[in-house]
């Protein structure tokens, strides 16, 4: 009977030292977070960016009642976050959870403040059926309103609330330029996402609307510049502006099978500066998928197959804040970079490369998607496809006699030899938003996201391995698990049968 009662009293002594351990836990926001991203914990910068909050913010959450799976349980998520960004910020984050029971005040005070009802299928009474519901936050500070409208997907949640935070701080909002009036590629996407940060226009290669950008993006040019728009992009590099240069020197279109060199003048300017984009095409065993059709007794069947012209770049530089944190990008019909530096004072850096298992394909450019390769013809060596340029840059028009051409000045740049990376068709690929985008903040010297955009469950894509190493670790694979049953086998055999003896 005694025994029986110690054991009830340390089972109970358990149970509540479990539950109130939970709730201290609870209330002083200590979490164990096991996940290799720290998906689960402020980032540092977000921290830092809460200690430097001079003046309240206050966040009003609009969440409807009876939410569909599985945003109701997301609800708890998103504001167990903003409650450990109140914690941290020492208070001055004010957190107000707007209770939606009386729906008509609800939805004025949500209109107010620029919340906008969603509709959403939910399965009731065995019937699906359309619901209207609220899922938004409102930051508000003085006079000012930012809002994140809808929070369907949480895996950003952080990025989102921070962002938000920064641009309710920030007083007027840097300027990124797109080059027009060439071909280049449109990047809605792209330029929807940069909104939320920047100011976002459309700019001719022209001196005067060039003047007053924080950042200029090169993209995909496809026709040849005159003199005077590859002079005014020059100038706007050697008086210190910021550009990101995402340069294709191959036109290549697998339905038809081959490609063509492109010749804009923005291959010599970045070859005098010190990076030559050869006119070539990389290709990799690590490859990205495309999709082929073919017909087959009057259907038509769809399958996807490794396109070795679509190369999945794992091989990413991790000292780089740009790719630290970075698992996977892939591009389209990219070409090899060559850095030929004059200047002792202009630092290259690469970013990113191709792995050993790749080649280089010169002229003609055949590339149809049934296209055979040898398995030498994947020797590599490795190609560099894109890297980071900064330092002291010397005009491409040095030589002229110009009044008022600058010669030479400290500036920094970034060159992807590809475009289509960043297209509305490709910018959802695993890691290319994030490069894209941090490649755009390190260059408007705004940085502080990069380490917080990044922090997601990233693609880890499996190297590409030699053939033999393949066979060992697949018969390692099957017989390893066989060999390792037959062995403790054995032993609980013999322990067995000594067992037996001794008795």
């Amino acid at each position: 009977m005694k025994k029986t009662t110690e054991r009830i009293i340390n089972i109970a002594s358990m149970v509540l030292i479990l539950v109130f351990g939970t709730l201290l836990a609870e209330r002083y926001g200590l979490r164990l977070d096991l996940t290799a991203e720290k998906l689960y914990t402020l980032s540092p910068a977000t921290q830092r960016l809460l200690e430097s909050l001079d003046e309240n913010i206050n966040v009003k959450v609009f969440f409807s009642k009876d939410m569909p799976y599985p945003y109701n349980t997301q609800r708890r998520y998103i504001i167990d976050t903003l409650k450990d960004y109140s914690r941290l910020s020492g208070g001055k984050i004010l957190l107000d959870i707007v209770n939606p029971k009386d729906q008509l005040r609800f939805e004025e005070e949500a209109r107010i403040y620029g919340i906008p009802p969603v509709q959403m299928n939910a399965i009731e009474n065995n019937q699906i059926q359309i619901k209207r519901v609220y899922m938004g936050v409102a930051f508000i500070k003085g006079d000012r309103i930012e809002t994140i409208p809808v929070i369907a997907d949480v895996r950003q949640l952080e990025y989102q609330i921070t962002s938000t935070i920064k641009n309710l701080l920030r007083e007027t909002k840097k300027t990124i330029g797109f080059l027009k009036g060439n071909q280049e590629k449109p990047l809605h996407a792209l330029k929807e996402y940069l909104k939320k940060q920047y100011e976002v226009k459309d700019v001719s290669p022209r001196a005067e609307d060039l003047k007053d950008l924080d950042l200029l993006v090169v993209a995909g040019p496809k026709t040849k510049l005159k003199d005077e728009e590859l002079r005014a992009i020059d100038q706007y590099v050697v008086k210190g502006g910021k550009a990101l240069f995402l340069i294709d020197r191959v036109d290549a279109n697998p339905q038809y099978g081959f490609g063509r060199e492109i010749k804009t003048g923005i291959e010599d300017l970045l070859k005098h500066y010190g990076v030559e984009i050869r006119p070539a095409l990389v290709y990799d065993l690590s490859a990205g998928m495309i999709n082929v059709s073919e017909r087959r007794g009057g259907f038509v069947f769809t399958t996807i197959v490794p396109y070795p012209f679509f190369p999945k770049i794992i091989n990413l530089n991790h000292e780089s804040i740009i790719t630290r944190d970075l698992e996977t990008i892939t591009l389209a019909f990219a070409s090899p970079i060559e850095i030929n530096k004059k200047d002792a004072q202009l630092q290259v850096e690469w970013l990113a490369k191709t792995t050993d298992r790749s080649g280089i394909l010169e002229k003609p450019f055949y590339i149809a998607i049934d296209r055979k390769f040898n398995r030498d013809e994947f020797s590599g060596p490795p190609s560099t496809v894109a890297v980071l340029v900064q330092g002291r840059i010397t005009s491409m028009y040095a030589d002229s006699r110009e009044k008022d051409l600058v010669k030479e000045g400290e500036s920094r740049f970034i060159v992807v030899s590809d475009s289509d990376f960043a297209s509305d068709e490709m910018i959802d690929a695993p890691g290319n938003v994030q490069f894209v985008v941090n490649a755009i903040d390190w260059l408007a010297e705004d940085d502080t996201l990069i380490s917080i955009r990044s922090k997601q469950v990233q693609a880890r894509p499996i190297k590409q391995l030699s053939p033999g190493t393949q066979r060992v670790l697949k018969y390692t694979i099957i017989l390893l698990p066989a060999f390792l049953s037959v062995v403790f086998a054995a032993l609980v055999w013999v322990y067995r049968k000594s067992r037996r003896a001794r008795l």
